[in-house]
């Protein structure tokens, strides 16, 4: 394991000292991240992944539950249905009053939405978590869109296609990334509770949760970073 990633890590400064340092253009621009406003959004897209732990919460309900995989998916559903509510909304006012309080206001609703899966047992509520979902959904499906309205303002029109990839970029690992590691943070909490049997299993995910939890709160320090864009003037202004 320490092997690949060292491995990683190398083959990783190497790409970035050949970025900043050629005299052709390079395959991604990384002087973009010099940009606050555009390192602020990337450095949320990447965060995002760790709220997106819709495997964690299927593991959830099929290990601790015993709940089939249709149902589990089922019981997923409020999430989507919190997304459908304010993901049409937030391109409007993010037109309107700008990103940095939509994604603030975003970051504090998935925040809510998960504080109750810190809390998960064998027995918990399954309305409580169904409304839980719906808060989260509405946090989540409301922060992409303002951030990447954000990470591409005050850029160069020959430097889209380099945010572009970049951002792109940055939501695939974050997304692997926050997988992994809230993955074996629920592996190595059971393999410690193991002795506690299916409470202790509970509790490996309740843990995993805090650490998502408290991930997502993180994002509110490259939110403040956002930049303001100029808020849409009405005809009647």
């Amino acid at each position: 394991m320490i092997a690949p990633l060292a491995a990683g890590v190398a083959l990783l400064a190497a790409f970035v000292s050949h970025a900043l340092h050629t005299h052709r253009p390079p395959l991604v621009d990384l002087r973009l991240l010099k940009v606050r406003s555009f390192s602020a959004a990337t450095s949320l897209i990447f965060l995002s992944g760790f709220g997106t732990f819709g495997a964690l919460l299927l593991l959830y309900y099929q290990q601790i539950r015993g709940q089939s995989a249709l149902v589990a998916g089922l019981l997923l559903a409020p999430q989507g249905l919190g997304m459908l509510l304010t993901r049409s909304q937030a391109g409007m006012l993010t037109d309107r009053i700008s990103a940095r309080p939509i994604v603030i206001a975003s970051v504090v609703l998935t925040a809510i939405g998960t504080a109750a899966y810190t809390q998960v047992g064998i027995r918990t509520n399954e309305i409580l978590l169904g409304l839980s979902l719906v808060v989260r959904g509405a946090g989540l499906g409301a922060v992409l869109i303002p951030v990447m309205a954000a990470a591409y303002l005050g850029l160069r029109p020959e430097q889209v296609p380099h945010a572009s990839a970049v951002t792109r970029i940055a939501q695939q690992v974050g997304g692997s990334f926050g997988s992994a590691v809230l993955a074996m943070i629920v592996a190595t909490q059971i393999h410690a509770h193991a002795a506690a049997g299916l409470a202790g299993q509970s509790a490996a995910f309740g843990t995993a949760f805090w650490w998502s939890l408290g991930l997502t709160v993180i994002m509110v320090i490259p939110a403040l970073a956002l930049a303001r864009q100029p808020k849409v003037q009405t005809s009647g202004s």
